[in-house]
């Protein structure tokens, strides 16, 4: 069985893609790329050439943004 064969739900991935983080964080493309490439404090990991967002750290970072507005 190939990787590209297995089928995993979001809710059972570790890292997620930035296209599958844009619904769970309600934002548009343009400003889940601008937090992204800006915000150093953003949990992401870039493998490759392309970012992916710690799903465990996630949440971590979205309280620490509430705590700070």
């Amino acid at each position: 069985m190939k990787a590209k064969d297995v089928k995993v739900d979001l809710q059972d991935k570790l890292l997620l893609t930035p296209e599958e983080a844009m619904p769970v964080l309600g934002i548009a493309r343009n400003t889940m790329y601008e937090v992204l490439l800006k915000d150093p404090t953003f949990p992401k990991i870039k493998i490759g050439a392309r970012y992916y967002i710690n799903k465990n750290k996630l949440q971590s970072w979205i309280d620490k943004q509430c705590e700070q507005k």
